[in-house]
């Protein structure tokens, strides 16, 4: 499918609001967040910042931006309704935690925020991944590994933010360098098992199969359906050269996971923490980008078949 930007926004900068979010919640309920109020306010905002500019990044891509409120409405059967609600309702629990953090960041109130904040973080970005992972016309979703791989790669890019946060004001990562360490690690193995999966997916449908002939059968149309381009061709038939996207995966696995392993790792050690870091954080956002751009591009829609697309 076309990689549309305003999505890539959404997926990409949620996975690092909420994730970051999840880790000052559980940093809170283990009574490891630091002891200064301003960090946990301040985190926690940034945190909400981001999640607002990939939310309404989402919306860019809209024909009728008036009617987004409509997509609450679906929240019993619709996963892209439940994102919405559940993402609203993280912003007054987050609030909460971090008023409950600035007045007394051991209490019990604080720690009990930051174990609802943490779950509504994950829960949204859990019903992100269904809206993907529950479209049965796109093998490349509908899968056992889209949902766990939105919350790895969440956990992963929050971790590395809270690292570089720590380093900016402390001096020194914590233990959050040592959790980016252990989280791209499972990311480069989960990301590696699903594109495994994929390219050993055989496809959902074939043009023969869809006029009911038998499994191999070779059959070719005669004329194209269209002598133009259209909406699904434009929308839902996006190819990439093989070539390329194994191009790709690796800029994905090198840039986003296996550098900020290596510049988490170094930071743990208080070698140029605060540089490592960031360094660290940039590599990452480049290389989520990429996956992110990668999931949307080799998607592949069944009605593509229609066309003479592989799917």
């Amino acid at each position: 499918m076309r990689p549309a930007a305003s999505v890539l926004l959404l997926t990409t900068l949620t996975g690092f609001a909420y994730g970051l979010l999840a880790w000052l919640g559980l940093y809170a309920a283990l009574g490891l967040l630091p002891a200064t109020p301003w960090f946990g306010l301040g985190a926690t905002a940034l945190a909400l910042l981001l999640a607002s500019v990939g939310l309404v990044a989402s919306t860019l891509h809209l024909g009728r931006k008036e009617r987004a409120w409509r997509a609450f409405s679906q929240w019993r059967s619709s996963w892209l309704s439940r994102e919405g609600v559940a993402a609203v309702l993280t912003y007054p629990i987050a609030i909460a935690f971090a008023a409950a953090v600035y007045h007394d960041g051991s209490g019990v109130a604080a720690r009990l925020l930051g174990i609802a904040a943490a779950a509504a973080s994950l829960i949204t970005v859990f019903c992100t991944s269904m809206i993907y992972a529950s479209l049965k016309p796109i093998r490349q979703w509908h899968n056992a590994h889209t949902a766990p791989d939105y919350l790895i790669c969440a956990v992963f890019s929050g971790a590395v933010l809270l690292a570089l946060l720590n380093a900016a004001v402390y001096g020194t990562p914590g233990a959050a360098a040592g959790v980016s360490v252990a989280a791209a690690a499972v990311a480069v193995i989960a990301k590696r098992l699903y594109w495994r999966h994929i390219d050993a997916q055989t496809p959902l449908a074939t043009l023969a199969s869809a006029i009911g002939l038998p499994k191999g059968t070779e059959v070719k149309p005669l004329d194209a359906p269209h002598f133009t381009e259209n909406y699904v061709l434009r929308e839902m038939g996006c190819t990439i050269a093989r070539r390329h996207a194994m191009k790709l995966r690796r800029i994905a696995l090198v840039t986003g996971f296996a550098a900020p392993l290596v510049f988490s790792l170094l930071a743990s050690f208080a070698l140029l923490p605060l540089a490592a870091t960031a360094a660290a954080l940039a590599c990452a956002i480049v290389g989520l980008f990429t996956e992110r751009w990668l999931f949307f591009a080799e998607a592949t829609h069944v009605s593509a078949l229609y066309y003479g697309r592989k799917i």
